[in-house]
């Protein structure tokens, strides 16, 4: 006969309830999610807490288990209401409301349950749940309604409740947004500085809430990828990814090799970025979050400038209305020939863009001159290149002033456009920009051929071959070889230099070279040397560069 079970006294449960709420929250302080959801699963079981529940959804969030988070959430959500604690349950309805809109179900879905909250903190005016709801309606200005108006007036508002009550991850939080708010109302300077200010403070451990220190850094790095700040932005990923890797923060993680990506992709390090972007999409596979979709895109304007155009059409069709994804459709059509749906993909999302979005603005306003120059909408692209050139001067980065200065070259002509192509290559130059630096060379080079000034043109041509070279084929290197032209016989090399240049333009180390050649080291070094001296280069990317141009690969 089996023993008796003897079950816990209320006392007994009480304990273990207690040393299990303390032990996950000691583990979620930690990072150390599994077992966090672990434990709140164990006082869940006893008592039914919806402390528990909601500790529970906040792990599972970190381990991006989508469901459990909001049906944990919402199970807080009922036993909040069931105890009356309407403040407790007003947090729990705007982080679910939040959530939904990340988790892709829907904005109609997480709106509602933004109103629930509101309701519910209605009677409770300056209390630090009411703060953190503003902080959720902020974001849904920011990041879905692409409202930065709204957004900083509700990001101010949040920053003056967390100090009025003594909150200081709410304060910290309520600046960073103030920060992204203003830098995408054009005015950079003040709101990186609050950016930079709020993110010194997260990640020191000012703010101790770990999702809201990732988010601070999130959206700093997402600022200096929208403001063109390189420089900036690969400082913080650096920063941020060691943070992410001690503590096991995989969403953050992902979310900033996302925009890490976006860098080494303007930096023109496409086969770094290629990788990057193949292991984020492979972390983010059956993910429900819609960062995922920025990696799309990004991977699909890869392709598109590799002149693999299917792949690219797939990709960014998949991204949907994601910004970057319907520039890069508006210019994949442009590659393919077709200017007609480039200027219909391109004026659509134009209109439904908010005027004072002033930054996301830049991105979408060069691409509807280019669009329109190309499909004969003269008038609406030199009225795009006006407000571009605004925009420009009174944000005033090296980027924008790029984008501006190549918007305004493309509806000029003879020397004001081959002046204006010149101040996009400088600008382009200060921001690091390569890929954009590549393509207003090859327009400069071009104007140039048209004015007769054959050898600025090749100069210029070389120099965008050599920054576009790592993509390894696509519309760029075409443009170069036919400014550049393919004639070897003016080549200044024997045939033996000829065959190692050819090599070395193929990626081949000297060793290798050697090998091939049936050559000795030390000759292949000799012929290099040499080659560099007879056509005046100076390193082996300019070498395969001129390789390339001539046709000789």
């Amino acid at each position: 006969m089996a023993a008796a079970t003897t079950l816990p006294s209320a006392s007994e449960v009480a304990v273990m309830t207690s040393d299990d709420m303390t032990a996950a929250t000691a583990d979620m302080r930690a990072g150390r999610w599994a077992a966090a959801s672990a434990a709140f699963g164990r006082v869940i079981a006893a008592s039914d807490d919806p402390w528990a529940h909601d500790g529970l959804a906040q792990a599972a969030w970190w381990m991006d288990d989508a469901e459990t988070a909001l049906e944990s959430r919402e199970a807080g959500y009922r036993g909040f209401r069931a105890a009356g604690d309407d403040r407790a349950a007003g947090r729990a309805a705007a982080t679910l409301g939040y959530d939904s809109m990340l988790f892709g179900h829907g904005a109609a879905v997480g709106r509602g349950w933004l109103a629930r909250s509101a309701d519910l903190l209605d009677g409770h005016p300056g209390c630090p749940e009411a703060g953190w709801l503003t902080v959720r309606l902020a974001e849904v200005a920011l990041n879905v309604d692409h409202d930065p108006g709204t957004g900083l007036a509700l990001a101010r508002a949040a920053e003056k409740t967390g100090r009025d009550v003594g909150d200081h991850d709410l304060v910290f939080v309520g600046q960073a947004l103030v920060g992204l708010s203003l830098v995408r109302l054009g005015n950079v300077s003040e709101g990186m500085s609050l950016l930079d200010s709020a993110a010194a403070a997260a990640t020191a451990g000012d703010i101790h809430d770990l999702m809201w220190m990732g988010k601070v850094c999130c959206w700093l790095i997402n600022a200096c990828h929208e403001s063109g700040d390189l420089t900036r932005a690969e400082t913080w990923c650096a920063r941020v990814e060691g943070i992410c890797i001690r503590q096991d923060l995989a969403p953050l993680f992902s979310v900033c090799r996302i925009q890490y990506a976006a860098v080494l992709m303007a930096r023109g390090d496409c086969k770094e970025a290629e990788s990057v972007l193949d292991d984020i999409l492979a972390r983010l596979r059956g993910t429900k979050r819609l960062a995922r979709l920025e990696a799309v895109a990004q991977l699909g304007e890869l392709r598109r400038r590799q002149g693999r155009y299917e792949e690219a059409e797939t990709l960014l069709s998949q991204a949907g209305f994601q910004t970057q994804a319907v520039i890069g459709l508006t210019r994949l059509r442009l590659d393919q020939g077709d200017p007609g749906r480039a200027w219909s993909t391109i004026s659509e999302l134009l209109r439904s863009l908010p005027s004072d979005q002033q930054l996301e603005r830049v991105g979408v306003l060069a691409a509807v001159v280019e669009a329109g120059a190309a499909a004969d909408q003269m008038e609406s692209a030199r009225a795009a290149a006006a407000e571009l050139r605004e925009i420009a001067d009174r944000v005033g980065t090296e980027a924008t002033l790029a984008a501006a200065a190549a918007a305004q070259a493309r509806i000029a002509e003879g020397l004001t456009a081959q002046t204006l192509w010149q101040d996009a290559v400088r600008h382009s130059v200060a921001a690091g920009l390569l890929f954009d630096e590549s393509d207003h060379r090859l327009d400069l080079a071009e104007v140039l051929l048209e004015a007769g000034a054959v050898e600025q043109a090749r100069h210029h041509g070389a120099q965008a071959l050599e920054r576009v070279l790592p993509l390894g084929a696509g519309l760029g290197m075409a443009r170069a070889r036919a400014i550049l032209g393919h004639s070897t016989s003016d080549i200044a090399l024997t045939a033996r230099q000829i065959d190692v240049l050819r090599l070395l333009a193929n990626g081949l180390t000297n060793g290798e070279i050697a090998s091939e050649l049936y050559l000795s080291q030390h000759t292949v070094h000799r012929h290099i040397a040499n080659i560099y001296n007879a056509l005046d280069l100076r390193s082996r990317a300019s070498a395969a560069a001129y390789a390339v141009g001539r046709g000789l690969i």
